[in-house]
């Protein structure tokens, strides 16, 4: 692809490693008990479902989105022929197929069908100014803060409901993800089913507002030259580390339920606005700090491993899905809801590291990987050349 800017695909290969740290622990036990009262048993899960809070949860797939949005901005640059339209859409159409199946077959956390249905309203932004883009994005934000008050508030009642179930729903998770291969599809569907308000209103507003902010970014080619980006960052890096740091803190020691478990209304809405404001800011350093690093001397021995992976994320994306299935549920390894945060956090890094070396090996052979094949040739609607 033209215009394809190294320092994109590191991104999505380190943001790869962070998503499925947040992910692991949804394959690894009931939904109904990730980031619950009485998820942790011991210090150590509790530390590791802390670490998971603090530097993972809600930093990434803000990052993958911000990514979607620069990636499809370069595309929509890079094929401006009469049938790019049809295209763009049958690409959206694709990756909504894959992202359903995703959800009923490997994970209940699917993004990609969130990213199909709300990347076809994209094709409509191409034209719009920088400050458009970025005022809407900033706009999104507010819904999203408007969007988690609302959930917040609506919670005591969710609460309740569920206190009152909850014996019978773990009792079904587990039967059905120990179960056979169907039995577990069953029961994924029906996880996914009951997680679409949540991924509608609490990430639906903030991934569009990351959508806006990398097309922004894409437009105006803040990447392609570091140099001249650097010292923008630089001016916002310290107080966007502030805001990170501290959002982050409070956010981790509300939802892990270290502070009370019935704040008041005002609390709620800070929590809100904190939660909303201070992931973007700490994804925000995470990507100033490897902009450093990518543009050192010091990154040279790591610059391929994270490359291959990014230019490899979708099937990467789902791969890791796929080998977590394989682990936790009763047609694979069957080790469904037996293990701690803290290993499930542990085994994060060899499932990444692994995907990594396939990567490599695959990109020796291959240009394109398995999945991102198959999307392409679907797009272009013709058999691409794989080698």
């Amino acid at each position: 692809m033209k215009n394809r800017i190294g320092f994109i695909d590191f991104l999505r290969g380190f943001a790869l490693l962070g998503i499925l740290a947040v992910n692991l622990p949804y394959f690894s036990k009931p939904m109904y008990l990730v980031a619950s009262l009485g998820e942790n048993s011991t210090l150590l899960d509790s530390i590791g479902s802390w670490i998971v809070a603090f530097f993972f949860e809600s930093k990434f797939y803000v990052l993958f989105s911000f990514l979607f949005g620069y990636g499809f901005f370069i595309q929509l640059e890079n094929n401006q022929e009469a049938n790019s339209r049809s295209r763009y859409f049958r690409r959206i159409f694709g990756l909504g197929i894959l992202g359903l199946l995703h959800g009923i077959f490997l994970f209940i956390g699917d993004i990609l069908l969130s990213y199909a249905i709300l990347g076809a309203l994209l094709w409509f932004l191409r034209n719009k100014s920088s400050s458009w883009l970025l005022k809407l994005s900033l706009f999104c934000l507010v819904i999203a803060v408007f969007c988690r008050m609302g959930m917040s508030l609506a919670e005591g009642e969710f609460k309740s409901q569920l206190e009152t179930n909850l014996p019978r729903l773990l009792e079904e998770s587990r039967k059905a993800y120990l179960g056979g291969f169907w039995e577990s599809n069953v029961q994924r569907t029906k996880d996914t089913i009951l997680s679409i308000p949540f991924l509608v209103f609490y990430q639906w507003p903030t991934v569009f507002s990351m959508f806006c902010l990398g097309f922004f970014a894409a437009k105006n080619s803040i990447f392609s030259d570091w140099e001249r980006t650097k010292p923008g960052f630089r001016k916002l890096f310290p107080w966007a580390l502030i805001l990170g740091i501290l959002g982050n803190l409070i956010y981790t020691l509300h939802s892990r339920h270290i502070l009370s478990e019935n704040p008041s209304v005002f609390l709620k809405i800070l929590y809100a606005i904190s939660d909303t404001f201070s992931a973007p800011a700490l994804t925000f350093c995470y990507v100033y700090l490897l902009g450093n690093y990518y543009n050192s001397g010091r990154s040279f021995a790591d610059r391929i491993w994270f490359e291959t992976m990014g230019k490899l994320s979708l099937t990467c994306y789902l791969g890791e899905s796929l080998i977590c299935t394989w682990i936790f549920c009763g047609w694979g390894l069957g080790y469904f809801d037996q293990l701690g945060s803290y290993i499930v956090l542990v085994l994060t890094v060899p499932i990444w590291i692994f995907f990594g070396v396939v990567s490599l090996i695959w990109k020796r052979i291959f240009f394109l990987g398995p999945m991102e094949w198959i999307l392409r040739s679907w797009t272009y609607w013709e058999k691409i050349k794989i080698l």
